[in-house]
């Protein structure tokens, strides 16, 4: 009987190793890996065609800035423009008082007279800004000078889609004309100053933003 029961028992034992070893199975496995794309904007340089004398009243003068896409994603981009003066403004010649007295005339900071324009034009000159559209525009005063921190002057650089933003798709450029124009009515304070011109642009991503 004890050997009956032996043999019973392992039975039973072959019987469920011989079962949970007949399970088939496989296993497989894949990756893949991920990148993000990339806002890469360039600009080029700023060089207005200033006469070896200087300007005078009512002159006009251009600049072409390339603005290029180098990046992978396409996005958008505004303009900022920051002035500030860089020589200490001496006029001459003096001027005379009624009384014959040689005066000097109060000397003056070009950013409160100039004019600054920004086109969407590729050709930079008088005829093509005639019919190209003006993207944006400030002129400056007496009480309200051209900005000395950057302050925008096309689109708008808060976060989001603003009214004046400039589209770009990837691996492309356009070409913008900034002008400068020095009213005929500059006095005598502003002869022998001068104004240095900064632009900033400020690019991100145009999907899901």
């Amino acid at each position: 009987m004890w050997t009956t029961i032996g043999i019973v028992g392992l039975a039973v034992v072959g019987a469920t190793s011989l079962t949970t070893s007949a399970l088939f199975s496989d296993t497989d496995s894949t990756s893949t890996e991920i990148s993000t794309g990339t806002v890469d904007l360039a600009v080029g340089a700023v060089d207005f065609a200033v006469p070896a004398e200087g300007l005078e009243p009512g002159d006009t003068v251009y600049t072409p800035v390339l603005v290029q896409n180098n990046g992978s994603l396409q996005l958008r981009y505004s303009v900022e423009y920051r002035t500030t003066d860089v020589t200490s403004p001496q006029p001459s010649p003096t001027l005379a008082d009624p009384d014959g007295a040689p005066v000097a005339p109060a000397a003056a900071s070009l950013a409160t007279i100039v004019e600054l324009s920004v086109f969407e034009t590729a050709t930079c000159d008088a005829t093509s800004v005639a019919t190209a559209p003006l993207l944006g525009s400030v002129a400056g005063s007496s009480g309200a000078p051209l900005a000395s921190a950057f302050d925008a002057i096309v689109g708008d650089a808060a976060t989001g889609q603003q009214a004046g933003d400039r589209p770009l798709a990837a691996s492309t450029s356009e070409t913008l004309c900034v002008r400068l124009h020095l009213p005929v009515g500059a006095g005598n304070e502003f002869q022998d100053t001068g104004l240095a011109l900064a632009l900033r642009m400020q690019a991100e991503q145009v999907a899901n933003n």
